[in-house]
């Protein structure tokens, strides 16, 4: 690969145009004036081929997006939010989705539950609050709404899942009644 000749006169950076010293330290003409100005001239230089390669890679059917090969875990995209939504604070331009119309018209539509199931409900999203903590009104309610759930999940099961989960119970029932 040839080495390109300097474009601007002695003393102005080829990239930015900038005044700077016309040699280096060792004695070479020196083309741009700094570290960055070199990269991006390097870079900005070598990007017709690199696309042109990518456009035949594409074309090929060789390429795979970057992102599918290590898509972002929870804790970058949270990052990435955090990040986003400190910038709009910084400039003064956020709003808590939470004061929107749709946002209030929802959170003012009464609760799913109510009275002791929706107490015991509460009560068990806390830590180190288990079934023995609640009320008996609440775990009797509690208990009900759990079995109705369990039913439901059970009525949608087809004939595979259901012979599957009966193959597993049995597995465990002969396990408890053997010594």
């Amino acid at each position: 690969m040839a080495k390109t000749e300097k474009q601007r006169p002695l003393g102005i950076c080829d990239l930015c145009s900038s005044q700077m010293p016309t040699h280096t330290v060792k004695g070479k003409i020196r083309r741009y004036c700094s570290r960055e100005c070199r990269n991006t001239a390097n870079s900005r230089a070598g990007a017709a081929s690199r696309t042109r390669k990518l456009h035949e890679r594409i074309a090929a059917g060789s390429w795979v997006n970057p992102a599918m090969l290590r898509p972002p875990t929870s804790a970058e995209q949270a990052a990435r939010a955090r990040k986003g939504r400190l910038r709009e604070v910084a400039a003064g331009v956020w709003r808590n989705p939470a004061l929107s119309e749709a946002a209030r018209a929802k959170l003012s539509r009464p609760r799913k539950h109510s009275g002791a199931l929706a107490e015991a409900m509460e009560r068990l999203k806390q830590p180190g609050v288990g079934m023995a903590d609640l009320t008996p009104p609440q775990q009797d309610a509690y208990r009900a709404y759990a079995r109705e759930m369990q039913s439901r999940r059970r009525a949608r099961w087809t004939d595979a899942e259901r012979a599957a989960a009966r193959k597993k119970w049995r597995e465990a029932w002969r396990k408890r009644r053997t010594p």
